[in-house]
């Protein structure tokens, strides 16, 4: 799991985080900043860090979770400035995506007096794969360690200075409609997507893939609809599809909205047994998707749903759906 750069970090911070060792974040001893090899090991675990999606150093805390802390100067510098200095050209190419916070104590504090705690966030690097600029070595995480990479790994890499890398979430499912039918209600819901364009290089053919559902009510399969044309008044002349050539530049993003309805087997009147039936058919259910390239088939992303979906809202109304 990556977590995104912060704002701040507190003591708090970084006491919570999680025992052991991570992908995403390693505990240094302050000791590092001292050592000969100071330049060859930082430039190791930050090739590493830069290498797979980014993560955090936390400096100044030993291997037992003690917080030893580092000199709050080097020479007449704050540690936290000339480490801004010293980090972009530990590694080739020289590294852009980063951030040095001095660590906010707390009260009480377990942190030396004289002593700070400091972190350095590392980004997803658009210009990856660095290469640690002493050992000459790219490096990955794997198993809370910084490894020499593979070759495979670094090809993945560099593909994405030429092909579109596009990113997907699952932001929100809204009702369209609900309506009474021939087995019951039929609730029209629209599932809003969030996709950005992360990578480097425009994606101008691109579509998002409703795969299907896990954690379906049991015998009701054929109760979840993803397409408007097998909904019961799915003939009303609404196109629900999306354009296959809408350019995403990098940075930038699109809302894309897909069709996605239930059948509740229960009389409209009886509006307990539908919102009982509503909360049946959500309750361990996970949408699987991905985003699709003129590139690549896009990785299977699953979401559970039933916290994106405000059930008050889905049943405000139950009138007949006017065309």
């Amino acid at each position: 799991m990556t977590e995104p750069k912060r704002e701040r970090w507190t003591e708090g911070d970084v006491a919570a985080l999680p025992k052991g060792e991570h992908d995403y974040f390693d505990r240094k001893s302050g000791a590092l900043l001292y050592s000969a090899d100071f330049r060859k090991d930082l430039g190791k675990l930050l090739s590493a860090l830069a290498n797979s999606g980014g993560g955090h150093v936390v400096l100044g805390v030993e291997d037992d979770d003690t917080m030893s802390g580092v000199d709050p100067l080097r020479g007449r510098t704050p540690t936290r400035e000339w480490l801004e200095q010293v980090i972009p050209n530990l590694v080739n190419f020289p590294l852009e995506d980063f951030r040095v916070h001095e660590v906010e104590p707390a009260t009480p504090t377990m942190i030396p007096s004289g002593r700070v705690l400091l972190v350095v966030d590392v980004g997803d690097s658009v210009l990856a794969p660095h290469q640690a600029e002493v050992s000459r070595t790219y490096y990955y995480r794997e198993g809370g360690h910084s490894k020499p990479a593979p070759h495979f790994y670094l090809e993945t890499l560099r593909n994405r200075l030429t092909r579109p890398r596009l990113s997907v979430s699952l932001a929100l499912i809204e009702k369209s409609v609900a309506y009474a039918c021939a087995e019951g209600v039929f609730v029209e819901l629209y599932l809003h997507f969030d996709v950005r364009n992360v990578g480097r290089v425009a994606a101008y053919k691109w579509e998002v893939v409703v795969e299907g559902t896990a954690g379906d009510a049991e015998g009701r399969d054929a109760d979840y609809k993803f397409a408007f044309s097998a909904f019961p008044q799915g003939q009303r002349g609404r196109n629900g599809s999306i354009s296959l050539d809408d350019t995403i530049l990098p940075s930038l993003g699109r809302s894309v909205r897909k069709d996605f309805g239930l059948l509740l087997r229960e009389p409209a009147s009886n509006l307990p047994a539908l919102r009982r039936d509503f909360g049946l058919m959500l309750a361990d259910l996970t949408l699987r998707y991905r985003i699709v390239t003129e590139t690549s088939p896009g990785e299977t992303i699953t979401t559970p749903i039933a916290s994106l979906v405000n059930p008050d809202k889905v049943f405000d109304s139950l009138l007949p759906n006017q065309a």
